[in-house]
């Protein structure tokens, strides 16, 4: 039996703007569900009057504190999930420095992440202070086009459109379960998916519906923190590429999973290059990436998954077993990174792979950001921020990772040759260990000396590269730092955790775990 939620306001309703006869006719009661208040749009600066619409109070607009012109910026959107399909976090905008608070959209409710968070301690490797590897929904992610800022809710299941400008709510459309990861913005239509099972299309004016779909047909839901869910969530978002929309539905290895294409347009799932394939064994979650040939699918704390883009077939896994994480990045070069969280015997790291072969060639221990331009990587261990060589580095990492490949097998020949009488073969194969080892110690000295900068920051939680300026998002606050000295240039409070850091059309957008939405903009000092 499929079951949807009673309450009208969310079958397929659009509230905003665009709706003026819905202007003015809300009370405050109609945006208080099972308890839950909606958040606040305060710009800077300025006093005013509160109004209430549905979910959100939409707050507080006021005189904005920054007026300066854009004419010192080159404007960019940043359209879906860190900027791009790749997950990059890297727009070529360069936005001029400082910046001052512009608004803050406040929620009175947190995000309701998916999972619940790590375990308190791994017994096995005695690690304490865990990391999750399931964490791709901490904040209310956005996404910024023209004057819009796109954003979903995991705790009023709703797509929301801000105004850039201003912060105030110009529409919002509700699904029928929580929206984990944010929009993705092609050809003036919005997609997203939602632990209901469907993959939506709105368009992005009006947010109104144009389709959905959900691979999984009609169910029984599954009560889930409080909220009734489909057995196959849409948690890896909706991802546009040459007009057709990509999306997963998964949740538990033992049970099935879909991946599917569909026309981006219509949602049609036939036809060449669309699909609906049912997979074993797999719990796609966080967001999907994707390459001219490729689909990549992380799996929270199993590795990821990659496909053949054209035909939805698997290629296979990326890293050993339980070599989880939801972060990942994939290069214009063919390089693959990802992980985050913690395995067993390690404090979190991330992982470098060739994005199509799959074969492995560096590990960044403790790592939980990076972003990548054709010279230089930078590498946010959340203590420290650091700028490297990366051609050098990566040539360097792949001859280390062949040596230490090779002196394993060494080693583990020489064990079961222990026994035999077999001078010749151990004699050699001794002989060998002995320069791969001295190769080995000086391999170390010569990857320490692509660093080009290191700095301390303590901002942990996102790293993003706009134009020559590196922003990082900190506990309770946001800096941004030169890409050359690794000098910090600019910093700033915000309320909570700065998950989420997006860089378009002159501004700077922040999203905290406290469901906070910070925009800055130039200084009047500019």
């Amino acid at each position: 039996m499929s079951l949807s939620n009673p309450d009208p306001w969310k079958r397929g309703k659009s509230v905003g703007s665009p709706s003026p006869a819905l202007k003015g006719t809300l009370s405050p009661s109609d945006g208080e569900r099972a308890g839950v208040r909606g958040p606040t749009s305060i710009q800077a600066g300025s006093s005013g009057c509160l109004s209430l619409s549905r979910f959100l109070l939409a707050g507080l607009p006021l005189l904005a504190l920054i007026t300066a012109p854009l004419e010192h910026a080159t404007a960019t959107d940043w359209p879906t999930y860190r900027f791009d399909n790749r997950r990059s976090g890297v727009t070529p905008e360069s936005i001029p420095l400082p910046l001052a608070p512009a608004w803050t959209h406040i929620s009175a409710t947190p995000p309701q992440m998916a999972w619940t968070g790590p375990a308190k301690w791994d017994s096995y490797a005695n690690l304490r202070g865990l990391e999750a590897m399931r964490n791709f929904d901490p904040a209310f992610f956005v996404v910024v086009v023209a004057d819009s800022v796109y954003f979903g809710s995991s705790v009023d299941d709703g797509v929301h459109c801000l105004d850039a400008k201003t912060g105030k709510e110009k529409w919002v459309f509700y699904a029928d379960g929580p929206v984990r990861l944010p929009p993705a913005w092609h050809q003036g239509k919005v997609y997203f998916g939602s632990d209901d099972g469907y993959a939506y299309c709105l368009d992005a004016d009006q947010g109104t519906l144009v389709w959905k779909r959900k691979p999984s047909g009609k169910e029984t839901l599954l009560l889930n923190n409080g909220k009734l869910i489909s057995h196959w969530p849409c948690r890896t978002g909706v991802l546009v590429q040459d007009n057709l929309a990509y999306f997963g539905a998964s949740l538990l290895p033992w049970e099935s999973s879909y991946l599917c294409a569909a026309d981006a347009q219509t949602g049609a799932d036939e036809g060449p290059g669309r699909y609906r394939i049912k997979l074993e064994h797999l719990t796609m979650q966080g967001a999907m990436l994707a390459t001219p040939t490729q689909l990549y699918l992380p799996q929270g704390r199993q590795r990821p998954e990659m496909f053949d883009r054209a035909t939805g077939r698997s290629v296979g896994g990326i890293g050993d077993s339980g070599q989880g994480g939801v972060f990942a990045l994939v290069t214009r070069t063919d390089e693959f990174v990802h992980g985050g969280g913690q395995n067993h015997g390690t404090d979190g790291e991330l992982r470098g792979f060739d994005a199509n072969s799959r074969d492995y060639f560096v590990t960044f221990p403790k790592a939980t950001r990076i972003v990548l331009t054709e010279e230089v990587a930078y590498l946010n261990t959340g203590a420290e921020l650091a700028g490297f060589a990366r051609a050098r580095y990566v040539e360097l990492a792949k001859r280390k990772t062949q040596l230490q490949t090779r002196q394993k097998a060494i080693r583990e020949l020489l064990k079961k040759l222990r026994n035999q009488e077999n001078d010749a073969q151990r004699k050699n194969l001794l002989g060998e260990l002995d320069l791969i080892e001295p190769e080995l110690t000086a391999l170390a000295p010569k990857m320490e000396a692509c660093y080009l900068w290191k700095t301390d920051t303590g901002c942990p939680h996102e790293l993003i590269l706009a134009g020559k300026t590196l922003f990082a998002g900190g506990n309770d606050r946001v800096a941004a730092f030169d890409t050359t000295t690794g000098k910090m240039l600019w910093s700033a409070p915000v309320t909570g955790k700065a998950h989420g850091l997006v860089v378009a059309n002159g501004r700077l957008f922040v999203s905290t775990d406290r469901g906070t939405i910070h925009c800055f903009g130039l200084s009047a000092a500019k």
